[in-house]
């Protein structure tokens, strides 16, 4: 049975609240609803009196169980009334604030423009609403005195068995580390307390049980004792317990608190002690101040082990970090399950069950006590139709039958009821989502659930206790220590455990709605009209039937699509949705609070957003949007607008500043955004602008930014070209911004006479930030010198600088003075010549420059010529990534000490750059490009780092050998991947033979090369491609155990896979430009696990291999421009599971009829092009035959010049969902009606006639496609609706 959580107490407060509103209040009045509105919340008032009652009786009284369920449905219905009175009432403020001549007079709908309560009422439905809710608040006060509920009642509490010490240690698996770790922290540290903190299950008990009970901490203590605390914090019954143990089980009768505490200090006194108190709820200090008096009177070295679900009562309770306890390996978690089940531990008896318990510990992502739940679950169950009953059933999360749910909602129970809210929300999140920490506090401001101010502060804070009570987790998949973010992009990304998930999607019930892969999209049967929030997966092509249950659920406030391991704001690609699902699903959903239409590819929203009262949360990142519709200014309750990444969008809204509660704007990489509204200015409560343009016409200016006061995070202020006088950068008043952590300023890249070099360095020294600033970028500055408060040391916490194409500028600020700079890049800055003790700055003695410095890049400094150190060194410890590129005229560089070096990158410099490298005892990875005078890449380095893993090289003109044949090369052991690519000098490759664990290589057009090694016996992928000398070649039967890829191009006598071997391992092969290949060695190739084949341009091919039908794993065949080919598969001995099948230009084969595509049935994907005899897909002009098979989904036809018809048989493609048909001129039917509503995509090119019937509202198909997610026509999307 699901513990459905009814959230009424907290919906109430806010409610109750909102009704209280003196402004709103005001505005009832004066339309004549007032009384109406006092009358409801009396009566809301005297329900909430009796709330706690309600939920304590609902699991046994299933008639209070359905009234709170319909009194929580109509507070939600009464929350959006009550929202739309209040949006009423702001817009008509506005409107007279602004004056009836205001354009914003335009925006507010007819039933603002008079008071008329009749105009009103009847405009939006108020009056019907207003009955409606009178009506259901009656009948449920009515109901309410019928149960007989009790005003006032405290909440029940939530009883448990409380712990011991005992411990049945052959039983517990997988802790013998932690145990170890527990007594060497208990004998190495002088901490009085140890405190150990997991989520609720993972065994923190059990670890301190073992602890305890060890023989080595047997004779180091005089006494020991153990309290189980628990969550009802009763300090007398605490100290009785442990002054019970101590006083060796003497009874003690006192409930005296000053007399326990002065018998337990007594006890204690000049005793070493260890003391473990267990569970631990309570977060107030002044409780455990009090509570461990008598503990101080202890010997020196006595320890007190606490137990915790929460870090902040483990911070408030000892100095030292907390010792933080993960669940089980899978390993271990399978013995436990297996001691439970058959009461030993392992599987050895029974090997038939050992698929599906390894299923089981992952379903409880080896959480101790749900393995263990499900042990004592699985005893009665015989074989592995039982197991895998109980595997599929929810049973052992049902509170009746397991401790599993109950144990984890107790953590839930004891959270304040906002925080109970803010956790369920996250029902929406599927199992093993990765979000972001303030995207998701965004979601809960536009939902109401964060109410107090500052409210990202406030939704912060609700965030951080969650993630300290284990209800979050850090996610393992978090950035590299070197990779830099930007502060509102991805940083710390977190989940929630398996189990913690289903305890959400319990607690949410009908509230949420969820399609994700798990729940494999199985919707209930029936709907509940009372969902008010959606998630679900994306699919690339949205069509309408997946979201017709949209019409059951028009009280829906959340609209949320995600996509599983890509953060929330950066899902890649586009996606396509139905024009349907925009401009007729969504505009019915008129109390959405979050919008999220991120990453699909829409170029315009309906006018009809603007009649979205509710809406606080508007995400269109990376959509393909040109502009706003003028409606989005009515949108007042709008606190967060995402744009980031509209590389088309052209303008925002005229009347900004209507969006009186706008807090956060992101318009960061806007291109084409080169103006925007003055009104934004006037936004008093902004805190994100991540961009702003400097209008030199009627918009938004920058002196601007000075009204804004709260503004965090990032901003890009660009276009400051435009800026005309100082004193605007001086009124921005960055100085007083002590949030703005990035700061980027750009100029124009265009460097006309209408610069002024002086002016701009004025300009950027008024423009000077606060010193907390953490990032800055400069691009395109014009002046010759930078500001001198760049790296001036109050700067100190600056851990990232950006300079691009400073082209004036003629020297660098002293950069390396700065003590957290951790990624410097400067690019473009053509002036300088040299650089010196400029640079470094003022440092101590023997300080190092750049003593954090993890990333530095030097690019495009076409005159840099002299690299200067301090005394001819510089010393970078920490550098992990060095990129030097474009510095073709750097001769003189100063010995570079990098022992961290990771990465190395040099493009367009000269030799000398590698010579003076030294200590690479850490670089992995080398990507160097024409480097001039580079002859012998060994050679390049005085000391080569034999710690590589990755080597590449290209267009190095003078290279003439990579290393010497001998054994210096042995030495790189870890060497698994060598790339040479258009090294024209380079004659023998010889040397790589001895490299042990080579796994990848890769030569290309390397036109003296002649000689390769005979073998290489580890080698996984190999490609030749453009080596027109190559005379000799490897044996591949001599790695053919390994070779998996294998690519070869530009060979004219192909003839590697000799007779005599199998290739077990080579699964893709790519033969492209191969002349000398006619047909391919008889009896078929021996690669018996082949997955996919490309063969291009192989003009002289007359046949694919023969006995193709015993390749049972190929699924892809590509064969390009083959002139010569006469057939695919030869004797019709088709690849059983081919899925992908592309033919293009191969202009002898027989025709299309004839391929016997129709056996294939696993084919997917099919393209076919360049075919000028083909008239027609049919097989001898049978109109109701069809050549394809009915399995494909994905249909290409290119360039067919006389194709006429396709055939009536393509009704029997009832699985096509992607058609894409180019010069195709006469054909002018596609005779698939029915099959076409069905399609994701339609791409139509160079086809007129098929373009006519396409026309939007004007063809003849136009009904059937309009639906359709993407359709394409001349490269052009038909739903952009500019040319």
């Amino acid at each position: 049975m699901a513990i459905v959580e009814v959230f009424l107490g907290a919906i109430l407060t806010v409610l109750l609240e909102k009704l209280d509103s003196g402004e709103l209040l005001k505005f009832l009045r004066r339309v004549g609803i007032e009384a109406q509105i006092k009358e409801w919340h009396a009566t809301l008032s005297t329900i909430e009196a009796v709330l706690t009652d309600a939920e304590n009786k609902q699991t046994e009284n299933k008639g209070v169980k359905l009234w709170l369920n319909d009194l929580e449905d109509l507070a939600y219905d009464l929350e959006d009334l009550v929202d739309e009175l209040n949006a009423e009432a702001s817009l008509r403020k506005i409107r007279e604030n602004e004056g009836s001549t205001s354009k914003v007079k335009k925006l507010i709908p007819t039933c603002c423009t008079n008071l008329s309560l009749n105009d009103f009422m009847l405009e939006r439905g108020i009056a019907s609403k207003l009955k409606e809710i009178s009506s259901r608040l009656e009948a449920l006060s009515k109901r309410e005195k019928m149960l007989n509920l009790v005003k006032n009642v405290r909440g029940r509490p939530y009883e448990r068995w409380p712990t011991s010490s005992l411990v049945v240690e052959s039983e517990v698996y997988g802790r013998e580390e932690d145990k170890a770790k527990i007594i060497e922290i208990l004998e190495s540290n002088d901490d009085l307390v140890i405190p150990i903190v997991g989520m609720g299950g993972v065994g923190k008990t059990t670890l301190v049980q073992l602890v305890y009970n060890d023989e080595r901490l047997k004779d180091k203590f005089d006494t020991k004792a153990w309290a189980c605390v628990s969550d009802e914090f009763d300090p007398i019954k605490v100290t009785k317990s442990i002054l019970e143990e101590v006083s060796s089980g003497e009874r003690c009768d006192s409930d005296n608190f000053n007399t326990l505490q002065v018998k337990l200090e007594k006890s204690l006194l000049k005793k070493k002690f260890l003391v473990v108190l267990d569970d631990i709820w309570n977060e107030k200090y002044e409780d455990w101040d009090i509570l461990r008096r008598p503990f101080l009177a202890g010997e020196r070295g006595s320890k007190i082990i606490i137990t915790t679900r929460n870090v902040r009562v483990a911070e408030i309770m000892s100095k030292i970090p907390a010792y933080n306890l993960n669940v089980l390996s899978e390993v271990d978690a399978l013995s436990l399950l297996a001691q439970h089940a058959f009461g030993v531990k392992t599987f050895d008896g029974h090997p038939d069950l050992i698929k599906i318990g390894i299923s089981m510990v992952r379903r409880c992502e080896n959480l101790p006590l749900a393995v263990k739940a499900l042990g004592g679950l699985l005893r009665t169950a015989d074989g592995p139709e039982k197991w895998t009953e109980v595997l599929e059933s929810a049973i052992w999360i049902a509170e009746g039958t397991s401790e599993i749910l109950p144990a984890l909602k107790l953590s839930y129970h004891y959270l304040r009821p906002e925080l109970k809210r803010c956790f369920a929300y996250c029902a929406l999140f599927p199992k093993h989502y990765e979000f972001d920490k303030f995207h998701l506090v965004h979601f809960w401001m536009a939902e109401g659930l964060v109410q107090q101010e500052p409210i990202e502060e406030v939704g912060s804070h609700y965030f951080d206790k969650l993630l300290a009570r284990s209800f979050f987790q850090k996610s393992i998949a978090n950035a590299s220590p070197f990779e830099m973010h930007d502060s509102f992009g991805m940083q710390d990304r977190f989940v929630m455990h398996g189990l913690f998930n289903d305890l959400a999607m319990s607690v949410a019930g009908d509230n949420c709605l969820r399609m994700d892969v798990e729940l494999k999209e199985n919707l209930p049967s029936t709907i509940s009209e009372k969902v008010r929030h959606l998630s679900f997966m994306r699919h690339r092509y949205e069509t309408y039937p997946r979201f017709n249950i949209l019409d059951r659920v028009q009280k829906l406030r959340t609209f949320l699509p995600l996509t599983v391991d890509k953060s929330l704001y950066d899902t890649g690609s586009q996606d396509f949705l139905s024009h349907r699902i925009l401009f007729r699903l969504l505009p019915n959903l008129s109390c959405l609070r979050v919008l999220s239409l991120n990453d699909y590819s829409i170029y315009e929203l309906p006018d009809s957003i603007g009649d979205f009262r509710h809406l606080r949360y508007l995400g269109l990142a990376r959509t393909s949007l040109k502009w706003l519709p003028e409606s989005v200014s009515t949108l007042i309750n709008l606190q967060v607008l995402i744009l980031i990444g509209c590389r088309n969008l052209t303008k925002l809204p005229t009347s900004m500043e209507n969006l009186i509660n706008l807090r956060h704007l992101d318009i960061a990489s806007t291109p084409k955004l080169h103006e925007m509204p003055q009104g934004i200015a006037q936004l008093a409560s902004l805190r994100t602008l991540t961009k702003m343009t400097a209008s030199k016409n009627n918009g938004m200016r920058l002196k601007d930014l000075g009204n804004l006061s709260f503004l965090q995070g990032d901003i890009s202020i660009e276009e400051l070209q435009n800026v005309a006088n100082v004193q605007d950068a001086m009124d921005a008043n960055l100085s007083d911004k002590p949030s703005l952590s990035k700061i980027r300023l750009a100029w124009s890249k265009d460097y006309d006479d209408s610069r002024n070099k002086f002016f701009e360095l004025e300009l950027l020294n008024a423009l000077k930030p606060h010193e907390n600033l953490s990032t800055l970028e400069i691009k395109y500055f014009g002046g010759e010198s930078f500001s001198n408060w760049i790296g001036d040391s109050a700067f100190f916490k600056l851990a990232k600088i950006s300079f691009n194409f400073c082209k004036n500028c003629t020297a660098l600020p002293p950069l390396g003075q700065l003590p957290l700079l951790r990624d410097l890049s400067i690019r473009g800055i053509d002036q300088v010549k040299v650089i010196g003790a400029e640079f470094y700055g003022n440092r101590g003695h023997e300080e190092l420059p750049f003593p954090s410095l993890v990333s530095l890049t030097f690019e495009d400094m076409s005159n840099w010529e002299e690299w200067h150190g301090i005394e001819g060194v510089i010393k970078l410890p920490w550098l992990c990534e060095l990129k030097i590129k474009g510095c073709s005229k750097l001769i003189r560089v100063p010995d570079l000490f990098l022992p961290s070096l990771h990465e190395l990158i040099a493009t367009e410099c000269n030799e000398v750059v590698l010579n003076h490298m030294k200590n690479l005892e850490s670089l992995a990875e080398i990507k160097l490009t024409k480097i001039f005078g580079l002859t012998s890449v060994i050679k390049a380095f005085v000391q080569f780092p034999f710690t590589l893993e990755s080597f590449e090289v290209d267009g190095c003109d003078d290279l003439v050998t990579l290393w010497p044949s001998d054994n210096t090369v042995r030495n790189l052991v870890n060497l698994r991947e060598v790339h040479v690519r258009s090294c024209y000098q380079l004659l023998s490759l010889q040397e790589i033979d001895v490299l042990p664990r080579l796994r990848i290589l890769e030569i290309e057009r390397c036109g003296a090369l002649e000689l390769l090694p005979d073998k290489m016996t580890c080698l996984e992928r190999l490609k030749i491609s453009e080596c027109p000398s190559l005379k000799m070649m490897m044996m591949l039967q001599d790695c053919c155990t390994l070779l998996s890829e294998l690519f070869i191009g530009n060979w004219v006598n192909w003839n590697w896979l000799g007779p005599g071997h199998t290739y077990q391992s080579l699964n893709v092969l790519e033969l492209c430009y191969c002349d000398g290949l006619e047909s391919f060695p008889h009896g078929g190739l021996p690669t018996p696990n082949l997955k996919a084949i490309s063969i291009c341009h192989c003009q002289h091919l007359k046949s694919l291999p023969e006995r193709m039908d015993l390749l049972s794993s190929l699924m892809g065949l590509r064969v390009i421009n083959c002139a010569s080919l006469r057939e695919l598969f030869p004797q019709e001995n088709i690849p059983p599971i081919l899925s992908y099948l592309d033919v293009k230009i191969c202009g002898k084969l027989k025709p299309l009829g004839e391929w016997g595509l129709h056996k294939l049935t696993s084919l997917n994907f099919f393209g076919f092009s360049r075919c000028p005899e083909l008239i027609s897909l049919t097989n001898n002009r049978d109109e109701e035959h069809c050549v394809l098979p009915p399995s494909l989904i994905y249909l290409t036809l290119d360039d067919l010049p006389n194709l006429e018809t396709l055939s009536k048989g393509f009704q029997k493609l009832t699985s096509l969902q992607l058609l894409f048909i180019r010069k195709c001129p006469k054909l002018e039917a596609l005779p698939m009606e029915d099959q076409l509503k069905k399609l994701s995509r339609l791409e139509i090119k160079d086809c007129p006639l098929l373009k006519k019937q396409c026309l939007k509202n004007k063809g003849d198909y136009w009904p059937i496609i309009a639906d359709i997610p993407l359709v394409v026509i001349d490269d052009r999307s038909i739903y952009n609706p500019c040319p």
